[in-house]
């Protein structure tokens, strides 16, 4: 296979895991935002209250719904993350110190959605499938369960996503990866998410981590393949 094919094929399989990568992001963002929105237990309800809302069948399965959400964003964002891996690595060069700490932060992340999407939809698992049919837990189970999922993703979770996105950053203005535009956008959003953990309301700060999302997406999409990275690695180098 000559070098002029070889590079064809590699930019055309470049721009196919970039646009994967980018529609993936974009879908991981939206499924997100569903699972946060269609669960809303009620707070500071009295035990009675509490019971009563966890007995409907609809609220059962808002609860599912937001599981199965999570659930799928995490594994859409597992996607997004592997190329934004590809192309920061490629960026930095070398052992991919940096590179690495984005990677794990976002593995992290994905990790508490994970967790998050079970203790949002274990009560309602438990009610509804045919294999467990359980009754209601205790008043105090109904409470804290949903807030577990809160603590767990809006303090664990996005201070991890924090971390990647500000490293991500700090990539993108030493190696000019992504634009200084989108590095002063994630070092804004990072440094929201942090500041939201701080006065202990996490999971408000879900916006600039969905914002974040989306515009690495759409940076993916725009710019495709590293092409010039790629012709620099195909050209024989001068003597």
């Amino acid at each position: 296979m000559s070098e002029t094919t070889r590079t064809s094929t590699q930019s055309a399989g470049g721009e196919l895991g970039a646009r994967l990568a980018a529609l993936a992001g974009l879908a991981s963002a939206l499924l997100f935002l569903v699972g946060t929105a269609i669960l809303n237990v009620p707070s500071k309800a009295s035990d009675r209250e509490l019971v009563h809302w966890w007995s409907s069948s609809s609220h059962q399965l808002d609860a599912l719904v937001s599981m199965i959400t999570f659930t799928l964003a995490g594994l859409f964002f597992l996607v997004f993350l592997a190329h934004l891996r590809t192309r920061l690595l490629a960026a930095e060069g070398g052992a991919g110190t940096l590179t690495t700490i984005v990677f794990s932060g976002g593995l992290l992340f994905v990790a508490t959605l994970f967790a998050a999407a079970t203790a949002r939809g274990v009560i309602s698992y438990a009610v509804k499938s045919p294999a467990a049919g359980e009754p209601l837990p205790s008043a105090d189970l109904l409470r804290y369960l949903p807030q577990l999922s809160y603590v767990v993703l809006g303090f664990c979770g996005l201070l991890s996503a924090a971390l990647a996105i500000a490293v991500t950053s700090l990539l993108a203005f030493r190696t000019s990866v992504f634009g200084r535009l989108l590095a002063w956008l994630g070092l804004a959003c990072a440094v929201g998410l942090i500041l939201a953990n701080v006065i202990l309301i996490g999971i408000g700060a879900i916006p600039a981590m969905l914002l974040w999302t989306v515009a690495m997406s759409v940076a993916f999409w725009r710019r495709g393949p590293m092409t010039a990275l790629i012709g620099a690695a195909a050209r024989p180098s001068s003597p």
